[in-house]
């Protein structure tokens, strides 16, 4: 859920998202809302009625070392994708 967060906000400028443009206040309020929920529902009695495990502490710096990749995986393709075909989305 995370990297499906991120990436609206990767995808909907040229310019590099949170240093060159950023997404009005609300988009970021609720891309901050989704994240936050994400991460916390398996940790509450509703994730666990629903399956989920909550994860081990250790693995949150692996998942910010993950979507901090995709994110400069992601903007180094937009970046050559723009530079090829001239155009953004």
């Amino acid at each position: 859920m995370l990297s499906q967060t991120l990436i609206v906000h990767m995808i909907r400028t040229r310019k590099i998202p949170f240093i060159q443009s950023r997404a009005s206040v609300p988009v970021i309020v609720m891309t901050a809302a989704m994240m936050a929920f994400g991460i916390a529902l398996p940790f509450t009695p509703l994730g666990a009625s629903i399956g989920l495990q909550p994860l081990p502490a250790v693995y949150f710096p692996w998942l910010i070392g993950t979507l901090l990749a995709y994110c400069v995986l992601t903007q180094l393709v937009k970046t050559w994708f723009i530079r090829r075909f001239n155009s953004w989305l």
